[in-house]
């Protein structure tokens, strides 16, 4: 079996992997020529968003149908035994990807095949066999959600409200996300009369442990329809852990982490 990449540039194609669900087509488009000798191969799906570039891993699938198109592509390619990663895979932090990277000239070729030293390493991510590479103070993975760098931080915390929203929208609720509002939580769920208020953090560990800030506490003491969901092992194996407001306060400890200092007044 031969294995090719293809990249999904979210800013030209207006959409990003990040956003994919099991619902959405898992194929791939494409003004490369291909031909049927293309069936039978495994073609990978990568992401990139952002400046600077992150690429997130998608999902893979094993290649059985080739349609002509009209309009902006001219293929379109899918198949069958899809791997569809919820979430995608942060890519960046892999030790071997700036030479993936480097061999697929950035992306820049369209569909291209995989050098064989790159397909395993695409296994053993997929498989969770490989994490990405961290430094020796980064206590994430053994303590919880907040405590690492602010770049694997953000990566977790998205990561996470993808997940947890993706989970609601599959049970049947309608699902927005309020994050820029500052209003306390994450995500405004409705559901027929049903509203909630959800509060997601991402752990990359599997201990449930992670920030939380003042306004967030005030929140889940005032407002009946508070929840908070807490994604441990978030980029490798997700698993969402839900709490009301009245169990948050009952099984969890707060601690200080941090104080603001201000000159006292004379």
């Amino acid at each position: 079996m031969t294995d090719y990449v293809q990249y999904h540039n979210s800013d030209k194609m207006g959409t990003s992997c990040l956003e994919f669900s099991e619902d959405d087509t898992l194929g791939i488009v494409t003004n490369k020529r291909v031909s049927d000798n293309l069936k039978g191969s495994r073609i990978w799906l990568i992401g990139g968003i952002g400046d600077p570039r992150e690429y997130y891993l998608c999902y893979n699938f094993i290649v059985d149908t080739i349609e002509l198109l009209e309009g902006d592509f001219k293929f379109l390619v899918d198949g069958q035994e899809h791997v569809f990663l919820q979430p995608p895979i942060f890519l960046n932090d892999y030790p071997w990807f700036k030479a993936f990277l480097k061999s697929q000239q950035n992306f820049s070729m369209g569909l291209q095949k995989i050098e064989d030293r790159f397909i395993g390493e695409l296994e053993k991510v997929i498989s969770g066999q490989e994490t990405p590479s961290v430094s020796n103070d980064d206590l994430s993975q053994k303590v919880g959600g907040g405590f690492g760098t602010s770049e694997i931080n953000r990566q977790v915390e998205q990561a996470a409200i993808m997940f947890v929203g993706n989970d609601y929208k599959k049970r049947g609720w309608s699902v927005e996300s309020v994050e820029s509002q500052k209003c306390g939580y994450d995500l405004l769920c409705t559901k027929g009369t049903l509203q909630e208020h959800v509060e997601v953090k991402g752990i990359q560990g599997e201990l449930l442990s992670f920030i939380i800030t003042n306004g967030e506490v005030k929140q889940s003491r005032s407002d009946d329809k508070f929840i908070l969901c807490a994604v441990t092992l978030t980029l490798s194996n997700p698993q969402s852990h839900r709490f009301t407001a009245s169990e948050f306060h009952e099984k969890f400890t707060l601690e200080a982490v941090s104080y603001r200092a201000s000159l006292k007044q004379r």
